[in-house]
């Protein structure tokens, strides 16, 4: 069914039956009679060619499809209050709260020291607590953040996201390695012939650089896999390891310790960085004022405090 073909005032109506599971209900959060949300509710039914709400015994129960329906329903309705609301002004200053964001140690170091500067200067009421990874972002939004960021969102009803910027691969050893000692460029022999040092915060093997590498007939050897993105750096300054880890991490890391930096002597992907939050908060003034902070924060391109 085209959408130019269906009434959208009966998403409201549409929105009340799935969530109270009752006409009744319905009608008193819609402020309507009955009769009127009876008829809107066949209406629904016509048009999506579904019963959406049955009798089971005693009890009314979704259909299948009009559980599935929920998310996407709630969203819609969000998306157009934003739209006939327009923007609420947020007053930085005044706002107490405390938000949970979902991060990855690199994000932490990508994100935090500039994100705490600007919400002193802003914000001085807003207070972070940060949580380990969740690799689901949908496990991480309903276990209560109000954040996740992370490379792979779920396409998901009730999910939303936003892209924050994107990042490449570096590469880094001692300073004195005999890998590039003398040369002025690193062959594809020499890089593999080294042992390495594998960022795996899923404790798995394999990787952009990995992927890269098979598809030229290569492997590397992994002396050593580790989860955290701020420990290998500091992992190959007293041994021969190469590690490639983010160019953000490895321009925060490189001065401070010493370390020689050289690119991938092979085209490796990058990835890009996203937010994602429930559809739920989407409309949220101090949550959108929020969001928008992070996303100006991360655009600056500069990791370090």
């Amino acid at each position: 069914m085209h959408v130019a073909n269906f009434d959208l005032n009966l998403l409201k109506t549409l929105d009340a039956v799935l969530e109270t599971r009752s006409v009744t209900r319905a009608a008193q959060k819609l402020g309507l009679s009955q009769p009127a949300t009876s008829h809107a509710l066949q209406r629904l039914r016509d048009a999506l060619g579904d019963p959406l709400l049955v009798r089971v015994g005693g009890a009314q129960v979704l259909t299948a499809h009009a559980e599935g329906l929920q998310d996407a329903v709630k969203e819609a309705l969000l998306r157009a209050e934003v739209v006939l609301a327009g923007p609420e002004a947020v007053t930085p200053a005044k706002v107490k709260r405390t938000f949970v964001i979902n991060l990855a140690d690199y994000t932490e170091l990508t994100l935090l020291p500039k994100l705490m500067e600007r919400l002193a200067k802003e914000a001085p009421g807003i207070s972070i607590t940060c949580r380990s990874h969740a690799w689901s972002a949908f496990e991480g939004l309903t276990s209560g953040a109000d954040l996740w960021i992370g490379v792979h969102p779920p396409a998901v009803p009730g999910v939303m996201a936003q892209k924050l910027f994107s990042d490449s691969y570096q590469c880094v050893v001692r300073r004195g390695h005999p890998l590039i000692k003398k040369r002025k460029k690193v062959s594809l022999e020499d890089f593999v012939r080294f042992k390495h040092v594998q960022i795996a915060p899923g404790a798995q093997p394999g990787g952009p650089l990995d992927d890269a590498l098979a598809a030229r007939g290569l492997s590397r050897e992994v002396a050593l896999r580790v989860p955290s993105f701020l420990v290998a750096p500091l992992l190959v300054t007293r041994t021969d390891l190469v590690l490639t880890a983010p160019r953000r991490v490895v321009e925060t890391f490189a001065p401070l310790i010493d370390l020689e930096v050289f690119e991938p002597p092979l085209p490796v992907p990058g990835f890009t960085l996203q937010q994602a939050w429930l559809a739920r908060a989407h409309a949220d003034p101090v949550h959108r004022w929020f969001r928008t902070v992070i996303r100006e924060v991360h655009a600056r391109g500069d990791a370090r405090p």
